[in-house]
């Protein structure tokens, strides 16, 4: 059951952060409120199915409260975590990116190694539906179906959206993983994937000048050095990881163009989703 808050004024709630689909506002007894922006609250169900199943299979994640209705957007009333985002770390102290790479790629394997619970989609679904629903060109399209047809599918849980933003550092050092909306069912190397494509091409929202030129020069590091920290808790078939980078970098260009907010300042990424494609199929021998 959702509870109804119709005359709360958002504007005036706490924010504690933001990111494409939704914001977090200060709730009370200490906890904390995901409010999902307009047109986005078809994950609401998805993250309600994965925060239980992530933290009974050991992986560190926002305990989970009441469905709210605030102000007629869809909400998740959440543990409260005291942390810092990994992008917002870095861009401080930008010395930490591969310590902080490498120890989120151990954690990913971790997640990954997990089965995926009943009643989410899979990688499949997921793609298909995000580049079947948004203006993408028609040659990528069309590669993307060409692709996704000869790549099997799997049981494994993933979370979809796997990147710095959705970490959170506590003082303790615990590291959090947040924003459970787009976990699907399929192969690790899917997810693994598309955390390669979020690293070489991701837009952090309002970037501080230090993550600026972090992003433009060291995305390959920090992807590299993510993938090796995953290696070393599990295996990564990584030719048919590439197989699957192709179709995330196409599914990333769907959903920049569907959910960048209007005066985030983000750039059409179509060059750079063009450019990993040629380099992703280079690398699984695919041109």
């Amino acid at each position: 059951m959702t509870r109804e808050y119709p005359d709360i004024d958002i504007a005036t709630l706490e924010k504690l952060g933001e990111g494409y689909e939704a914001e977090i506002f200060a709730w009370e007894d200490g906890q904390a409120l995901r409010l999902f922006r307009e047109g986005h609250e078809r994950n609401v169900d998805s993250e309600r199915i994965a925060i239980p199943a992530a933290l009974a299979g050991g992986i560190p994640a926002p305990r989970i409260g009441e469905a709210l209705r605030v102000a007629g957007r869809e909400g998740t009333v959440m543990e409260r975590i005291d942390g810092e985002n990994l992008l917002d770390l870095i861009g401080r102290k930008p010395w930490f990116m591969t310590r902080e790479a490498w120890e989120t790629g151990k954690i990913h394997a971790r997640l990954n190694g997990l089965a995926a619970p009943a009643g989410i989609a899979t990688v499949h679904e997921r793609a298909r539906e995000w580049i079947g629903n948004v203006e993408v060109p028609p040659h990528l399209a069309a590669l993307a179906e060409e692709t996704l047809e000869g790549l099997d599918g799997g049981d494994r849980f993933c979370h979809s959206d796997f990147h710095p933003g959705n970490v959170l550092l506590e003082p303790d050092g615990r590291r959090v993983v947040i924003d459970w909306g787009f976990c699907a069912t399929g192969p690790p190397e899917a997810d693994v994937a598309r955390s390669v494509a979020l690293l070489r091409l991701g837009e952090p929202l309002d970037p501080s000048p230090a993550m600026r030129v972090i992003t433009r020069l060291f995305r390959p590091l920090a992807a590299f050095v993510y993938l090796r920290g995953y290696q070393l808790v599990a295996p990564v078939d990584t030719t048919l990881m590439w197989r699957w980078v192709v179709v995330r970098a196409i599914e990333h260009l769907a959903i920049v163009r569907l959910i960048s907010p209007p005066d985030a300042g983000i750039p059409d990424p179509l060059e750079a989703v063009e450019g990993l494609i040629a380099h992703a199929r280079k690398k699984s021998g695919a041109a």
